[in-house]
């Protein structure tokens, strides 16, 4: 049972469904009343490691719009184990909550268990996860994958390393590493609201894939 959990937790921290359903548990936003070690809490234009040589740097200002986003999200992880090279599968919900200059994202597994819970404002970013996680898992980096499937184009490209471009066409994003004109990412989102209905990301440089369920609190669709 432990693996199974823990493979869960892997394949989703890689970045950010499945379909979602009235059943659907809602994370609750509440900061959680037992204590998770604190990744890091400092100050703004943090950077997160994509790979050898390339940072992405977070926006200074977490949510530019003043238009508020309060979301679940039903996600599945698919990656190849490279020891076996069988292709592995884990679940999680997720809930994230946008208002000018602050964001939530809350984390559970399939157990019901708060995994992690980032806290974004102007001020400061606190990334707190769960002692029962795996060392491995980098919750700055899945925050990235967020951010780069979610947020306005303006916003990812600016945050982006010199040597990663991305293009942008209706559904879809592209990103592609300029020194050798490789994939670096493919995202596809949802034309209308890409805050509703299903997004992907295949990591062309990993080799994993993220495909995502959001839902608008309060939606019956």
């Amino acid at each position: 049972m432990r693996s199974v959990v823990v493979k869960t937790l892997v394949a989703g921290m890689l970045a950010t469904g499945l379909s979602a359903c009235e059943t659907m548990n809602m994370p609750d936003l509440t900061m959680p009343d037992f204590s998770m070690p604190d990744v890091f809490t400092s100050t703004p234009a943090q950077t997160v490691m994509l790979d050898e040589g390339y940072e992405f740097t977070l926006p200074e200002q977490p949510w530019a719009d003043d238009d508020a986003i309060d979301v679940t999200q039903q996600v599945t992880a698919n990656w190849k184990n490279t020891s076996s090279n069988e292709t592995e599968t884990g679940t999680f919900q997720a809930r994230i909550s946008l208002e000018r200059d602050h964001a939530r994202i809350v984390m559970i597994d399939d157990l019901g268990r708060r995994a992690i819970d980032i806290d974004w404002s102007t001020d400061a970013l606190s990334v707190q996860t769960a002692d029962w996680l795996p060392a491995t898992l980098d919750a700055r980096r899945m925050l990235a994958d967020i951010v780069m499937v979610y947020w306005p184009l303006d916003v990812v490209r600016d945050a982006l390393p010199r040597d990663l471009s991305i293009r942008e066409t209706m559904g879809e994003r592209t990103l592609r590493i300029d020194s050798n004109g490789r994939f670096y990412a493919r995202i596809e989102r949802p034309v209308r609201d890409v805050w509703q209905g299903f997004a992907k990301i295949r990591n062309e440089r990993f080799g994993y894939v993220i495909t995502i369920q959001s839902k608008h609190t309060g939606s019956s669709s």
